[in-house]
């Protein structure tokens, strides 16, 4: 992920299940974007909720001290709104109808997030999006009829574990955590880095929010790129503590 120039972006989408549509209709609700430019390592912030007036299933994964998904946690949020939050009920189940307007709302908010793509895009010498877990933006960039041409998709979780040989993948969360990230009203942090965050985004910065989880992905991958014998140390203390079951 070194040696190369050009800008790179950092992205998270967070999605979410259409509530009582037993999983049928997803959609993206948010996403954040840091662009980094190397030659001054300067940063600039991008994101966007999809404001929808529609119930949707948040759902997080739990993780235990190890990395490992151990459990769900669901809540129900409306965007349009501004409802987050609400209790979640796994047996409440929409109309038919209401099964088909979900899905019109979805393919509304994937044109949204193509048209946030082609700006991001657009708007500098970005040649590299990276991404922490790729599987479901693949999903949802072909779903917005997204082009990436000229861009590199990175997939950092694997790209780590394939560095280090690891069996299982780590989650965003433990790799987080190793890298010692905070937030201190208007910076975010890491072991080696710290960079300034403009007021209009701080209070998107908690975990499992699209620019919270950017911007962890960001400082992970500078840790990555410019720290690895810190972090590969950190990391293989980690699996063999989980390995010895630690």
């Amino acid at each position: 992920m070194t040696g190369q120039c050009g800008e790179s972006a950092y992205l998270d989408i967070e999605f979410g299940y259409v509530y009582g549509t037993c999983r049928a209709v997803m959609m993206p609700v948010e996403i954040g974007a840091v662009v980094h430019r190397p030659g001054d390592d300067s940063v600039r912030y991008i994101g966007e909720q999809f404001r929808y007036d529609v119930d949707v299933e948040i759902w997080k994964k739990v993780t235990d001290q190890c990395g490992k998904t151990v459990g769900v946690a669901t809540t129900v949020a409306n965007m349009g709104r501004g409802e987050y939050g609400m209790a979640y009920d796994h047996s409440f189940r929409v109309p038919e109808s209401e099964v088909l307007a979900a899905g019109e709302t979805a393919r509304n908010a994937f044109v949204d997030l193509r048209l946030f793509m082609e700006s991001l895009l657009s708007a500098g010498d970005i040649n590299k999006v990276v991404v922490f877990a790729a599987h479901m933006e693949r999903k949802a960039f072909r779903a917005a009829e997204v082009s990436l041409d000229g861009c590199t998709l990175v997939d950092l979780q694997r790209e780590i574990r394939r560095c280090f040989g690891m069996k299982q993948v780590l989650s965003l969360d433990r790799l987080a955590r190793l890298i010692d990230f905070s937030v201190d009203g208007s910076t975010v942090a890491s072991r080696n880095f710290r960079y300034p965050v403009p007021p209009e985004y701080r209070h998107l910065l908690d975990v499992h929010r699209g620019m919270g989880d950017a911007v962890r992905t960001f400082l992970l991958a500078r840790e990555y790129q410019e720290r690895l014998p810190d972090l590969e140390g950190r990391i293989r203390a980690l699996v063999s503590a989980c390995e010895n079951g630690g």
